[in-house]
Parts: structure tokens; sequence; C-alpha cells
């Protein structure tokens, strides 16, 4: 079913129900449990583990009441190794005990997903939650420049009436890097982010899957040709609307966040900035974040010089960058991002 929603955000009613309602015992839960995160959906929430939709919780048209959705294909285990699965609760949540029955079986439900994982891995969805955990959360998350507002973002193809696009848009993660270049901590001005993750060389490539030139598998050319097409303004416009659109979504849903006091925003933020669209930039930055790339395969090296051939106008509607690290670990510092042009310069 295509969903036809154009926005990611849930009501002020599915809000108060999370805080202090019928819902209560999840967002306690999330506050507790640094491997989950809550995510907003459009008018839906979603709690993942590990990078899998653990759960999603969905309501009628006035949220008073509630649905659990659970993959249950998440039980089909590993090869050989399939554990009896575990009597779920009922799908509908009317009261709060229904809500806390649901947390009562998530350790059930993680033993599930971590065996199945172990076949079917979704390993580059688990580091967009371990870039989430790191920016974000904990000590560590009040030091960097970075915060991830929104894992596994997709803009529906009937967001923009008029502008109706065949697919919509998909990425991996969203957010901002306060402040802004040259900027100081002392105002809400964000740049907003568009990040894609990658895990081992074999993602990077941009395979051609059919006869046209631009039909290929996700890779960075890929990649690159789909934020070009995401961010080029119609003719007289400033900037694109879906962009547009996204620079409401962040700040929709940062907001909506601190009112739940979810601990996946960092306290400098939340405690300092109030965040509307006039503080989101028009002008983005695209950041790679490149895992587990090992310096003797050429692939990188070839994808960046296919990405040159190209002549794609890159830096014309947004700043490419290359996210690098001190030491080890998936922290964010502005200074440790490199301009893709440049970071293609010093590839051997």
């Amino acid at each position: 079913m295509v969903d036809k929603s154009p926005k990611r955000e849930i009501s002020d009613v599915f809000v108060e129900q999370l805080k202090s309602g019928v819902l209560l015992p999840f967002l306690d839960r999330v506050r507790h449990d640094d491997t989950l995160s809550l995510e907003i959906r459009n008018g839906y929430v979603d709690l993942y583990y590990r990078g899998g939709r653990l759960l999603g919780i969905k309501s009628n048209a006035e949220a008073t009441k509630f649905s659990a959705e659970f993959d249950k294909h998440y039980f089909d285990g590993a090869k050989g190794y399939r554990p009896e699965p575990p009597s779920l609760p009922r799908g509908s949540i009317e009261r709060e005990a229904n809500a806390q029955e649901w947390v009562d079986a998530f350790a059930a439900i993680k033993q599930a997903m971590d065996i199945r994982f172990s076949e079917n891995t979704k390993i580059e969805k688990e580091y967009q939650q371990a870039v989430v955990r790191d920016n974000n959360r904990h000590s560590t998350g009040e030091l960097f420049d970075y915060v991830v507002i929104d894992v596994e973002y997709v803009q529906s193809a009937y967001a923009i009436p008029g502008q109706r696009t065949e697919t919509g848009y998909r990425f991996d993660m969203v957010g901002f890097r306060w402040p802004v270049a040259g900027g100081s901590r002392a105002n809400s001005k964000v740049t907003p982010v568009i990040m894609e993750m990658k895990a081992g060389d074999g993602a990077i490539t941009s395979s051609r899957k059919g006869e046209k030139p631009d039909d290929l598998s996700p890779g960075l050319v890929k990649h690159v040709l789909d934020f070009e097409r995401f961010l080029t303004p119609e003719p007289g416009e400033k900037i694109s609307k879906p962009f547009d659109l996204l620079r409401q979504e962040l700040a929709a849903m940062f907001e909506t966040k601190k009112r739940l006091k979810l601990p996946s925003l960092p306290k400098r933020m939340t405690e300092r900035v109030t965040i509307t669209k006039d503080d989101v930039s028009e002008r983005p930055e695209v950041l790679f974040v490149l895992a587990n790339h090992q310096p003797s395969s050429k692939r990188l090296k070839n994808e960046l010089e296919e990405l040159a051939k190209r002549e794609l106008p890159l830096r014309e509607h947004a700043d490419y960058s290359v996210a690098t690290v001190s030491f080890a670990g998936y922290a964010l510092f502005a200074d440790k991002v490199i301009p893709l042009d440049e970071f293609i310069a010093k590839l051997p």
C-alpha cells in the first residue's frame, strides 16, 4: 500500500498519549534503553532495535485507540535454529496495561531479531543506529557537531502537489549540523544534513541495472544523482519544494522529540534552543559516512572517478562532504568532515 501522507509528524494528542496516556510504557522504556530509538513517521511512530523496526505504533484518526505492529518474519530465525516463538500481546492498545504487555515482550522480540540478523544481516542499518547513539546520546553526544533527527527518512511521492515523483525520496539519516559553519552555539541556526551510510566496499559501487545510464544500484554515484534530483529547484524558485518540506519536517520532528524528552537528543540542544523552519539553513550539507572501507580496495577510488567523469554539479545545491573520525567510532566533528572534492584529490 502506498503511504500518501505528506509529512513526518504526529498529532498533539498522540504526543500526550506518549507522555502521560496509554502509550507511556513505550516512552518510559525508550528513555531507559539505549538500544532502542523512537522515530516519528507520517501519523505514527516506529521503535528501532539494531537498525530493524522492532514495533510500529499507529493510531486511529483521533489518536484515541492504537495498534502495535510487529514483523513476524523475525521469528523465522536462522537455518537450523528456530526457537519456539513466544505468544505476542494482542495488537490493539486501548489501555496502558496493553502497552505494558508489549514492553514486557521486548526481551523475546529482541532475541528473535538477534537470531534473524545473525544470517540476514542489517549491518548498515545497525551502524546508522550507532551513529545516532554516538552523536545524540550520553555524555559523548554533548560534544559533537552533528545530531541525527531521523533514520530511514522517506518523503512520499505524493508529498508535493503537482510534483509527484515515481518513487519519492529515501535517505539513511537526516539531521542538523549545529552550529552552522563559522557560527557559535549562541543561537538556533542549524544546517540541514542528509547523511548516507555505506558499510563495506560492496555498497559503494553504482552498477548498471538496465539500459538507461542512470538505472543504477545504490552506490555513491546513484546517491548523488538522487540528491541532486531532490535539491534542484523548479525554474524561478530559490530552493526545491521537496527540500523545503524536509526543512519543515526537521524542525517539527526536533521540537516533538524535545517535548517527549527523548534521550536521543543531546541536552546541549534541548535545553538551549528552539528550532523553527526559519532557523534551518536553505543550503544543506550532504554527508557520506563510509564504514569499514578496505584501504587496498580500488572500489572507492573507481566510484569517485566515475563521479568525476559525469561532471555532476557538485556543490551547486549542497556542500558534499565525507566524514572521517578521530581514532575510531562514529563521532562527527565538523573539523573531521572533508569536502568531497578535497577527499577525491587526496585518494592515492
